[in-house]
């Protein structure tokens, strides 16, 4: 695998088809929901129960390499949730009379 790959995109897609030809049938038997981290480089795996604890394990593992997250039986490793209030909740400013 060539180690010159610096587009986002690319990474990602060399990881998945990695993990896909090697990795998936077994770990989303037996390691649903865990991360494990791609090395596009030397095509190894490093599986975890965090995020954190993948990657960081996969750079001490090979200092150089490039590395596709996924978490185990998801669509994507994280979720973005937007929390909004509700605009019945806040409060209104008080009416200034301006004929005082």
């Amino acid at each position: 695998m060539s180690t010159t790959l610096t587009n986002p995109k690319a990474i990602s897609e060399a990881g998945e088809r990695i993990y896909d030809r090697l990795y998936r049938a077994e770990y989303e038997k037996r390691h649903l929901g865990k991360f494990v981290a791609i090395d596009i480089t030397t095509e190894t795996a490093t599986l975890g129960a965090t995020s954190s604890e993948v990657l960081a394990d996969s750079r001490n593992a090979n200092r150089k390499g490039l590395f596709h997250l996924i978490r185990i039986g998801h669509p994507a490793a994280f979720v973005r949730h937007t929390i909004a209030p509700s605009h019945r909740n806040i409060p209104r400013p008080p009416r200034v009379s301006l004929n005082q």
